[in-house]
């Protein structure tokens, strides 16, 4: 954060007190995203948070609600280590094929309990994307039988963040050695729902540019057009350090939530139409 951080902080408040006046709904919700947080953040935590992460990668949203409630509404998803088992057992036909790796034939539904699971549900949710419960399976196989993916998350529980020079490092390890169906953005997804990290978007982008986060580097009024070329990581740093200096409101018992609120007011405030240069 390049600006002065009183400056920087005033400026967040004032569009905090602008959201929740243009959506009192809004603030609702983050509110109960806020209270979500985990205090000491466990391998069951990172399962129950990042299960759903696939399910809205690359899709449009009302399909990856879908997708999602098929998973959540599912007893079997509650523990890792039952979609662990070899009675979930994928398999895909060529780990080569990257132009159409995601198609459904390219998977073999192997163990008895998948081909239940899918065989029940109706077309259109996760049955139509298999490439996703692939992906959410390796998500359970890496945090039951990889030591190095739960020596990852074991660290998770000593930190409230995890710190911007080793942010970029952890999330393609993690989701490297998670495997197929898993990205830097959705590892993004997972870290910012555990309160970690904010999720480069669009959105985030526009506001910490409006809100002057980056001047005079990037100034406030900084042309929407040549918005891709500011560095995502650049963005996530300096709305981290705004974080550090943020007394959350929404959740105010929990310290931890501050970079979950910042995180979501400021996506919240551009995707509303509210965000202009400060």
């Amino acid at each position: 954060m390049k600006i002065e951080p009183t400056i920087a902080v005033q400026r967040y408040k004032t569009a905090r007190d602008e959201l929740k006046a243009a959506s009192p709904q809004m603030w609702s919700l983050i509110i109960q995203l806020c209270n979500k947080v985990p205090d000491r953040i466990t391998s069951e935590h990172v399962w129950l948070y990042g299960r759903d992460k696939p399910c809205w990668s690359n899709i449009r949203v009302k399909i990856g609600e879908r997708i999602a409630a098929d998973i959540l509404g599912s007893p079997h998803f509650k523990l890792a280590r039952t979609i662990a088992q070899d009675s979930w057992e994928i398999t895909m036909r060529d780990l080569n094929a990257r132009s159409r790796w995601k198609a459904n034939d390219n998977f073999i539904l192997v163990g008895v309990d998948v081909i239940n699971f899918v065989n029940q549900l109706s077309r259109g949710g996760i049955a139509s994307y298999i490439w996703k419960l692939y992906a959410i399976r390796n998500l359970a196989i890496a945090l039951q039988q990889d030591p190095v993916v739960r020596e990852m998350v074991d660290t998770l529980s000593t930190r409230l963040i995890i710190p911007t020079t080793h942010l970029r490092e952890w999330t393609k390890t993690f989701a490297d050695r998670v495997g197929m169906g898993w990205g830097v953005v959705t590892v993004y997804h997972l870290l910012t729902d555990l309160g970690l990290t904010p999720k480069p978007d669009l959105h985030l982008k526009k506001s910490a540019i409006r809100m002057g986060l980056l001047s005079p580097d990037i100034p406030s009024n900084y042309p929407m057009e040549s918005f891709h070329e500011v560095s995502d990581h650049d963005v996530v740093q300096a709305v981290m350090e705004l974080a550090e200096r943020v007394d959350p409101t929404a959740c105010p018992a929990k310290p931890n939530s501050a970079l979950r609120e910042v995180d979501k007011v400021l996506m919240e405030w551009s995707r509303q139409g509210l965000a202009y240069a400060m």
